[in-house]
């Protein structure tokens, strides 16, 4: 027998084999005499007497008990482990696999329900979900910057005051697309070229391979990316203020528009003369 220290550390090996915390204890109170009655056994494993007789017959049923009848008494008697526990095993191994199974199809049944669910959900169509506003400066540059580095083909700019970001986000916003060959002209407002920090970036972005035109006043200040998203920073309409709002609206038939507006204010524009 093996002594009782080592015994009591296996009754969560014997639960993680499906048994309950009573039905490990008393077979292991079984294992360690020949027959006891149920009383016996209930003393023995510290289980309830009420309990004692369904947590016998579950034992019996699960192959761990066996039960005999002597001198009028019912006595139970643990099956050899050897025997008992890989039968166990297997019989925990197709009460996993039949688990599985049902889990699988329950989860074919949740798609036959919730996928057209899905799709009919997406397919409708926000009218706004290719509007997005921004109502933080720091937003408005990071979109600006991220639209440049995915330009493919030309971007086109009217732009007026104020600047929104500094040097190096301004540098990066022209250089990057430039590097890629990528078209870059831009329409700068003449009030906006006084500013003698603006004035000098222009030259440099001119060096650069940026084509800059001029004009006297612009209507807007505007991103074009591809001719399919535009950034547009909006006027206050009583003030005139330039607030940091902008929308980034992405749709090509309003990007070709706006390609439209841009090529006939470049016609019209001056080119842009370094001093």
């Amino acid at each position: 027998m093996k002594p009782r220290s080592m015994v009591d550390r296996t009754p969560e090996q014997l639960m993680a084999l499906g048994l309950n915390r009573y039905e490990a204890a008393t077979y292991l109170a079984l294992l360690e005499h020949r027959g006891f009655t149920p009383a016996q056994a209930a003393v023995r494993a510290g289980v309830p007497r009420q309990r004692i007789y369904d947590i016998l017959a579950s034992l019996c049923a699960r192959g761990l008990a066996i039960e005999r009848h002597s001198d009028g008494q019912r006595r139970y008697f643990a099956v050899d482990p050897a025997v008992a526990l890989p039968a166990l095993m297997e019989a925990r191994r197709r009460q996993f696999e039949q688990e599985q199974a049902a889990l699988a199809a329950g989860m074919q049944s949740l798609l036959a329900t919730l996928t057209p669910i899905f799709a009919a959900g997406h397919d409708q169509i926000d009218p706004l979900d290719y509007v997005d506003v921004l109502l933080d400066r720091r937003l408005v540059v990071e979109r600006a910057l991220a639209l440049a580095g995915s330009a493919e083909r030309e971007i086109c700019v009217c732009f007026k005051l104020p600047l929104l970001g500094d040097q190096a986000a301004n540098f990066a916003e022209v250089t990057k697309p430039l590097q890629r060959n990528v078209r870059y002209r831009a329409i700068y407002e003449r009030a906006a070229l006084a500013n003698p920090e603006l004035y000098g970036w222009v030259q440099q972005f001119v060096t650069w391979g940026q084509q800059a035109r001029v004009v006297e006043n612009l209507p807007l200040k505007v991103n074009l990316y591809d001719r399919r998203v535009a950034l547009l920073s909006l006027q206050d309409p009583v003030t005139g203020a330039l607030s940091f709002t902008a929308l980034c609206v992405t749709h090509p038939n309003f990007g070709a528009f706006l390609q439209g507006a841009f090529e006939q204010l470049w016609e019209d524009a001056e080119p842009f003369t370094p001093n």
